[in-house]
């Protein structure tokens, strides 16, 4: 695994902790904002390690699992678009309070971005 591989994962691995930890407190903005980083980051990881190029600088989950060359179809996941979303949403006070102020909201966006992070990890450890 190349070494830049290594450090996205190690990256990803920390947002996804805190993420967890956050989610355990019951501070629902954070834990959301810090899956979207965790995917994102591990996809980065992946683009590297598969496809042999940098990844691009965005936090759109879509156009990596593009340029990574995933389809999330098997997943049963429609899209990404939300979770994408809930990064620029958490930044802004309003927003946050308004699409994750507690756990119904958030929930099903974390279920999808947990699926997405352990089916890439497990690509990457079977390559």
């Amino acid at each position: 695994m190349k070494k830049e591989t290594k450090e996205w994962l190690n990256i990803a691995k920390e947002d996804k902790e805190v993420a967890e930890m956050t989610w355990k407190t019951k501070r629902y903005v954070y834990a959301i904002m810090f899956w979207q980083q965790a995917v994102e980051k591990v996809i980065k990881a992946y683009i590297i390690e598969m496809v042999n190029i940098l990844p691009r600088k965005t936090h759109d989950i879509d156009q990596l699992l593009q340029q990574a060359k995933l389809n999330i179809n098997e997943l049963n996941i429609k899209d990404t678009k939300e979770i994408t979303r809930a990064f620029m949403r958490t930044r802004y006070e309003d927003l946050s309070r308004q699409y994750y102020s507690d756990k119904k909201k958030v929930e099903p966006l974390i279920k999808q971005a947990q699926i997405i992070y352990l089916w890439i990890e497990k690509l990457l450890k079977n390559h």
